[in-house]
């Protein structure tokens, strides 16, 4: 709790630098949902592999719209890419794992609170209310939160700094269309064996197990969180930084 609030203190500067930058997350994440929401009782009676991919996009890389250049990753030295905050902070006598948390919490205010009011404008302005109740609701809402964490939080952990071909901008050629591809793939794949995507199995799944899918949510989001939170403090001790 003292490393959150020492964060916290920490990132105050860089909160007040990024307000609109933020905001502007917020209203293109609202931009998708106005999207979800227009092509919702489409999706359901036929389903598309689009809005999988949409939907699943904004929980796991919504965080990558542009940053002030300050925040930013981008190349520093010797191959390493990280933020340039995160590197200035290695100079300055702060703990590890202060770093981290400060990172976790720039992540979470350009996440946790959107993708929540996204999830409940789904759910009042959609025939999602007929199909959930308010107890599966909340079970589908962690569901997708769960997911935000257990892949989103690649995105801090990117910030911390990562090195290697794959992040050079190269590399970043390469790598970037062949998840896409990848990733319509696998979506393809589960649309054509059984008949309806990953977002529609997730609500029968919420509202016909919302007890386990609830459980195996947390156990995803714990995992996850303390899986990156590794990851960081190795490339923390372990990335040359000057």
């Amino acid at each position: 709790m003292k490393s959150w609030k020492t964060a916290f203190q920490l990132n105050k500067w860089e909160i007040k630098k990024s307000a609109i930058n933020i905001m502007l997350a917020y209203l293109v994440t609202i931009m998708f949902t106005l999207f979800f929401i227009k092509e919702f009782s489409s999706y359901i009676e036929n389903g598309t592999i689009l809005f999988d991919l949409i939907f699943l996009l904004v929980f796991t890389s919504s965080p990558l719209f542009p940053k002030p250049k300050n925040f930013e990753v981008q190349q520093l030295q010797n191959g390493l890419f990280a933020s340039p905050i995160v590197y200035l902070q290695k100079q300055l006598p702060i703990r590890d794992e202060v770093i981290i948390t400060s990172r976790l919490i720039m992540h979470i205010l350009y996440t946790f609170p959107i993708q929540l009011v996204a999830l409940i404008l789904i759910y009042l302005s959609t025939s999602l209310t007929n199909l959930l109740s308010i107890g599966s609701f909340i079970s589908f809402c962690m569901i997708w939160l769960s997911i935000s964490i257990g892949i989103g939080y690649v995105i801090p952990k990117f910030n911390i700094g990562a090195g290697g071909f794959a992040v050079t901008n190269p590399g970043s050629l390469i790598v970037i269309p062949l998840f896409t591809l990848l990733t319509f793939g696998i979506l393809t794949l589960i649309h054509a064996f059984s008949g309806h995507g990953i977002v529609y199995w997730s609500i029968i799944f919420a509202n016909d197990f919302p007890l386990l899918s609830a459980g195996i949510s947390i156990i995803v989001a714990v995992i996850g969180y303390h899986t990156w939170i590794r990851a960081m403090r190795i490339a923390l001790k372990t990335l040359r930084y000057g």
